[in-house]
């Protein structure tokens, strides 16, 4: 295992840190900038404008252009279409616009730096209307056809590049290297990688844009190999990659998802100048990290932030590596890469705090996630999400509803609504807590929100009423669904058998295979077996488990075994649920060890409660909860002895220490907790004066019968 406690730190003063978002700069003063006093013709215009768009200068952008129209030089074309591209590049497209439908006289140049700057903020439909209303009046030029094909590029329209291409031809632009590398990776982008191939074949001299152009269409229209095989034939034709070949070859390989490709291109990356490239470093990370080669991902950060010249990897790659951490349950190392971001400034940052938060949720610090969730600076509806779920999953669904209702008053300072994820999650919480009166809330805001329509919030629906006890809820969510998933049925089937409705589940089972829109999964089964297991129906549970490779070729799985130990076990057939286990073509594991186990609580089998014992301590030594059911099958046979060795094995172990077992009932939205002879409530007396005169009604009726 890594540490980064045995490399070397790097003083914070001798590194590079993360070059800060670029901000528009202050005017200077106007003794700073002479010129702005003797804007007198248009060629300083131009140059200072030029300056104010190369530096994203808008502010002192914006004060040219008032000497400008002071001068009366705002007429000249010239300068009016350097105002225009400095507006442009400096992200006032709207600014620009109003420039460009102003000018009397418009040249090729000021349709074209209209086009480039919507094609900058990715308003491609926008950049193929300008060009057509420029065709209007104007033959565009080879700079105008580049642009044009790059928006065509980017929408993937093939119909459109083949149009250029036409017209590029017809006005004898055809020649151009440049335009030819554009239309390569036009055709590439639009996914016709034999037209891109022809021209490639055609072009004299093929430079590295002409080969990238064709890599980056092949890995962008997932044809891999043949991404790597232009690789191969750029090398042949002596031509050096550049970045973002190397990115785009890092890509192909990281879809490729093999273990002899990644040391390939790692051994290229090293060999050649790119080890020292931030970008294509964090390519290299994040191609192991995804594709669940956590170690080697880390050990390049490590030897890349640490061994080299302090540089710094991107946030997300970081992120990247925490997700792996949170997926490989290497706590220590998570905590250690969260030490080197504070250390070199790498907070705030929302990204890497999300992906802090999972970290921490996921190796089962709920209270260090929590902490810096309330740290943020700034929350997205990320954040959020990742905290509410992270609850839900680690049993605290009461304090993910409430996190909801931050949320639903906007995040607090942040105006965040909640989105799907927010809502599934929440829906969960009501499930996990069957709290039907939230449930109802949530379910009528997600009839306010338009979020109904979604399968899988009906879903879940579904699965919350079916666990709050609510099958007429749960039945007519189900029926006002217009389509339903796999997911749409085993819900329901689920409800049925949580609830002890076997026939319903069982007719709903029915319907499915009868429709044959849909083929019964794994999932399907474990739930069906489980309804017949709660309802008693053990032949139409053999029936349905035979079935399961029949008529589906789909192995049973533990989890299947398991349900049918239940079934007979709750229909007090031990002695063949334990022959059942003995027949399995694999080892049982403790799921189904423990619900036979559960079974002999039912009748008081104190033999085979014994001997699965045993069992489970060889599987599960540190267990509580098979040791919780043994010392119940002792008290059930009166065996008060045995059971309070049992318990007192567990007191003396710290591990094997159980927590107090509570149940808890919800009463007009409030949850109430409470323990065995619990006395805390204000209400106690009452409770227990109730609870007294219901046990003394149901002896009354015991009478009668």
């Amino acid at each position: 295992m890594y540490s980064l406690q045995s490399l070397p730190l790097i003083s914070s003063s001798s590194v590079h840190r993360p070059a800060p978002a670029k901000q528009p700069r202050l005017a200077e003063p106007r003794d700073k900038y002479p010129h702005i006093h003797t804007l007198s013709d248009s060629l300083t215009a131009v140059r200072v404008l030029s300056s104010c768009a190369a530096n994203r200068d808008l502010r002192l952008g914006s004060c040219i252009h008032t000497n400008i129209l002071k001068s009366g030089l705002h007429t000249n074309v010239f300068v009016a279409n350097s105002l225009m591209d400095m507006y442009a590049k400096c992200g006032r497209i709207e600014d620009a616009a109003k420039l460009f439908d102003h000018m009397p006289d418009k040249t090729v140049v000021s349709w074209t730096s209209m086009m480039s700057g919507h094609c900058q903020r990715g308003a491609f439909d926008e950049v193929i209307s300008i060009f057509w209303r420029m065709l209007e009046t104007l033959q565009p030029n080879e700079y105008t056809l580049a642009v044009i094909l790059q928006a065509c590029a980017q929408k993937r329209d093939l119909k459109l590049v083949q149009l250029i291409h036409c017209h590029i031809i017809k006005t004898g632009f055809v020649m151009d290297a440049f335009l030819q590398n554009s239309l390569i990776d036009g055709y590439t982008k639009s996914g016709t990688l034999v037209a891109a191939e022809k021209l490639m074949k055609r072009l004299i001299c093929r430079d590295v844009v002409s080969w990238t152009s064709v890599i980056s269409g092949c890995v962008l229209n997932g044809m891999v190999e043949k991404a790597l095989l232009f690789f191969f034939e750029m090398q042949e034709d002596g031509v050096s990659p550049n970045t973002v070949t190397i990115l785009s070859i890092l890509q192909a390989c990281s879809l490729i998802n093999e273990w002899q490709v990644f040391q390939w291109v790692h051994g290229l990356v090293m060999k050649a100048e790119w080890r020292e490239n931030v970008f294509v470093m964090n390519s290299l990370v994040e191609m192991y990290s995804i594709n669940g080669y956590f170690k080697e991902g880390f050990q390049i950060f490590c030897n890349f932030c640490f061994e080299g010249d302090g540089q710094y990897l991107s946030t997300e790659t970081i992120a990247t590596l925490l997700q792996g951490c949170s997926h490989s349950k290497c706590l220590k190392l998570g905590e250690q890469i969260h030490g080197y971001q504070i250390k070199h400034g790498f907070f705030p940052c929302t990204i890497v705090e999300n992906s802090l938060i999972y970290m921490y949720a996921e190796n089962e610090r709920d209270d260090a996630a929590f902490q810096l969730f309330r740290k943020m600076s700034c929350r997205d509806i990320v954040s959020w999400n990742t905290m509410i779920s992270s609850l839900v999953k680690g049993s605290s669904s009461y304090q993910a509803l409430m996190l909801l209702s931050e949320v639903h008053s906007n995040g607090g300072s942040d105006m965040i609504y909640p989105d799907f994820v927010t809502i599934l999650a929440s829906i969960q919480a009501c499930s996990s807590l069957a709290s039907l009166q939230l449930g109802q809330v949530i379910h009528g805001y997600i009839t306010r929100a338009g979020l109904i329509c979604d399968i899988f919030v009906q879903n879940s629906l579904v699965d919350m009423y079916g666990k709050c006890g609510r099958l007429h809820l749960a039945e007519k969510v189900s029926e006002e669904m217009p389509v339903r998933d796999l997911g749409s049925w085993n819900s329901l089937i689920a409800a049925y058998g949580i609830n002890g409705n076997g026939i319903s589940a069982l007719n709903v089972f029915k319907q499915l295979k009868n429709t044959g829109a849909h083929r019964p999964n794994a999932i399907t089964f474990t739930n069906i077996l489980s309804a017949c297991a709660h309802a008693g129906l053990v032949a139409e549970g053999f029936e349905i488990f035979k079935s399961m490779k029949r008529e589906y070729s789909l192995e049973p799985r533990i989890e299947h075994f398991a349900c049918m130990v239940d079934l007979l076990g709750r229909a007090g057939r031990l002695e063949e649920a334990e022959a059942f286990i003995q027949k399995m073509p694999f080892e049982p594991g403790p799921e189904v060890w423990g619900a036979l186990l559960g079974g002999c609580g039912l009748f008081g089998n104190l033999d085979i409660a014994e001997r699965v014992a045993k069992k489970l301590y060889i599987l599960e030594p540190k267990s509580r909860a098979w040791r919780v059911a043994l010392s119940n099958v002792y008290a059930s046979v009166n065996k008060w002895e045995d059971a309070a060795k049992v318990r007192a094995e567990m007191r003396r172990s710290e591990e094997l220490q159980k927590e107090g077992g509570w149940s808890s009932v919800e009463v007009r939205g409030q949850e109430f907790r409470f323990m065995v002879g619990d006395t805390m409530h204000p209400e106690a007396r009452m409770v227990y004066a109730v609870l007294k005169g219901i046990n003394e009604h149901i002896r009354d009726a015991c009478r009668i019968v």
